[in-house]
């Protein structure tokens, strides 16, 4: 059986590595974000914001369009 929690973990440090590289010189604030929105664009394997706000489990309501 596969150590999912460990694959998650593994794959979460290599984004925010990868995040920490092409954000260096910048603000810390906009570092978090970078790292935020490409961890929220692979694990929610999409690219609209509510579907990464919802796979960060970032506490947020959905307004009704």
């Amino acid at each position: 059986m596969a150590d999912y929690t460990t694959n998650t973990g593994v794959m979460k440090r290599e984004i925010f590595k990868f995040t920490q590289k092409i954000s260096e010189g910048m603000a810390r604030p906009f570092q978090k974000f970078a790292a935020d929105v490409c961890y929220g664009a692979m694990a929610s394997k999409s690219c609209l914001i509510s579907e990464m706000a919802q796979a960060l489990q970032e506490d947020t309501q959905k307004l009704p369009f």
